[in-house]
């Protein structure tokens, strides 16, 4: 992964927790929706992403949300392995799992990057 792209996703997932602490829990998703995008591609981030968006179900006591984190959390070494992962998908319960969805402009510079760098 491109250092520009995990460093935006480190400032996703900082302003998301901010956001958390001060209950703003549109923002706190908002947030970890980006992060999700970004970090995708990247097993650990990827898992990281759903981790912390099942710990803000959990502060919001929203229970088709936690059940969702959690097959999520379950599912996401299964997409790394068979390398079914949707593109753009903001990972929260809101889409489904495997819907490709459109990557936000300001992100798309990110994800552009980190392809060219692969092999």
């Amino acid at each position: 992964m491109d250092s520009a792209a995990q460093q935006a996703f480190y400032h996703e997932i900082k302003q998301a927790l901010t956001a958390r602490r001060q209950q703003q829990w549109q923002a706190a998703w908002y947030h970890l929706e980006r992060a999700h995008i970004l970090g995708q591609q990247n097993f650990m981030l990827h898992w990281h992403s759903h981790w912390l968006m099942l710990k803000l179900a959990a502060d919001q006591i929203n229970w088709p949300e936690i059940r969702g984190q959690v097959l999520r959390l379950l599912l996401t070494p299964v997409g790394h392995i068979t390398g079914r992962l949707p593109p753009g998908n903001p990972g929260s319960s809101r889409y489904p799992v495997l819907q490709a969805s459109a990557v936000p402009d300001d992100l798309q510079v990110y994800l552009r990057k980190s392809e060219q760098r692969q092999p």
